[in-house]
């Protein structure tokens, strides 16, 4: 049996990943935006007319997936808070999956480890299932995707700031 070094362990992850989204490019024609190796981890980009797809993993973060409406054909800057008139671009699959009703197939705890064709197969199949109207171009679901969002920013500031100061903030 042969060993894998630390780099052939995440360009088996990443590959992992390129394979279980590889549908974007195949079967829906988005094109590969980015797709690299940073701060230990990966991030792959993919771009669509409308939305883009960010597909990341770094050490001590678990897989993530983003939808992403583009502005200006480009992958927008994320907000680093999320007030009451923040533009909201980015849009976590785990949205998605709850707005959907769809239970995610993986454990939290399985998405913290090195992406494999099991967990980034199960991300895949479920953008593709939940997100099959948004990665089309039509944004119907992105007003209950911003609400979610927007009520747990809410909740997250009075909780942290007391009503009063949230109030204030302008929730």
């Amino acid at each position: 049996m042969a060993v894998m070094a630390t780099g052939e362990y995440l360009r088996a992850a990443r590959d992992a990943c390129e394979r279980a989204f590889g549908f974007l490019i195949t079967d829906l024609g988005y094109r590969r935006d980015r797709r690299r190796f940073q701060w230990g981890g990966f991030l792959l980009r993919y771009r669509g007319p409308v939305i883009g797809v960010q597909v990341a993993w770094y050490p001590r973060d678990e897989l993530t997936v983003w939808l992403v409406k583009l502005v200006d054909g480009g992958f927008p800057p994320y907000p680093v808070t999320i007030h009451p008139s923040t533009d909201l671009h980015y849009f976590d699959l785990g949205d998605l999956e709850a707005i959907c009703g769809r239970e995610r197939r993986v454990s939290q705890w399985e998405l913290y480890a090195l992406p494999s064709d099991e967990t980034a197969g199960a991300l895949g199949d479920s953008l593709r299932d939940c997100g099959a109207a948004l990665l089309g171009g039509d944004l119907a679901q992105l007003p209950l995707l911003e609400r979610r969002i927007r009520d747990r920013a809410r909740t997250h500031t009075i909780a942290w700031l007391g009503e009063e100061a949230a109030h204030e903030l302008g929730w």
